[in-house]
């Protein structure tokens, strides 16, 4: 929950193009007089490689914005670009210990969270306890002896918090728009198989085993692709059964056009408390 301003993360559309010498930002398909986006905002420009930060100092419009200074860009041309909002601290955007990372077996999640005194109580028990309440780093990952591993660390210590609404695991807290504390790190232990050879006249599945800790109910959407790149979320009926479940299942067909030859599936898997990972993908080949 953020204790720096109101929100950890915020959402506006479009793209944005910078001028240096006037020090202004002006946006295309944007909405900066959004809830939540005020002076003191940080604005991080480009999506992946980044052309730097800077701090909002002014709103005119939904399309224009002043920033304090551009020290903290790179100094190229910034035209069209994507860009993210915050208001975390000016430090913990720069500090390259952090960022999004995967989830499951053998991977770190390190990222930064604004935790307030409520979740500091609530998560005392757990290995996601902190020392202090602020701007927190939190790495999460799963050693090679399969031991879940937490590593935490104070970036911004404060005190107080916005509101006195305290977080549960199905509302943030102080702000709606607030990043979820990760109580929870979800293992994939048996991933879908390929199935391969298999008649046409049979009907098959793919599965999956999951486990989470500290332990929570876990929710799966099984999805498909034809080609491995893009996947769709699948509905019961026709062949498909069970696709909110841990094994969804794939009828036999007589007619040739509707078996998916050659498709790939996988599942996402999401916890109470807003943890999510998502299986490696499995093909389904027919004789």
């Amino acid at each position: 929950m953020a204790l720096w301003g109101t929100a950890d993360g915020l959402h506006s559309p479009g793209t944005v193009s910078v001028n240096y010498a006037a020090k202004t930002i002006t946006g295309s398909g944007t909405s900066f007089t959004a809830a939540g986006i005020a002076e003191g905002t940080i604005i991080t420009i480009g999506v992946g490689g980044t052309f730097g930060s800077a701090v909002i100092s002014g709103i005119t419009s939904n399309t224009f914005i002043s920033i304090a200074t551009t020290q903290y860009l790179s100094g190229a041309a910034i035209s069209g670009v994507g860009y993210t909002l915050s208001q975390r601290p000016i430090y913990t955007l720069e500090d390259s210990n952090y960022g999004n990372g995967g989830a499951g077996a053998g991977s770190t999640i390190a990222s930064i969270y604004g935790v307030d005194i409520y979740e500091t109580a609530s998560n005392v028990t757990t290995q996601y306890a902190v020392t202090h309440a602020g701007w927190v780093g939190i790495k999460t990952y799963v050693d090679s002896d399969g031991n879940l591993r937490v590593k935490s660390e104070t970036l911004v210590a404060m005190s107080g918090i916005t509101t006195n609404v305290g977080p549960t695991f199905g509302a943030a807290g102080d702000a709606a728009d607030d990043a979820i504390f990760p109580d929870r790190l979800i293992t994939i232990t048996t991933q879908p198989s390929d199935r391969i050879g298999i008649s046409t006249t049979s009907a098959t599945t793919f599965a999956v085993v999951a486990t989470v800790d500290p332990s929570a109910s876990l929710s799966y959407q099984w999805q498909y692709s034809s080609t491995g790149i893009a996947y769709t979320n699948l509905s019961n009926g026709g062949i498909y059964s069970n696709v909110t479940t841990t094994t969804v299942g794939i009828a036999s067909t007589t007619v040739a056009a509707n078996r998916p030859n050659g498709f790939y599936y996988r599942v996402n898997i999401t916890a109470d408390g807003g943890a999510t990972a998502t299986s490696n993908a499995a093909r389904l080949t027919y004789a």
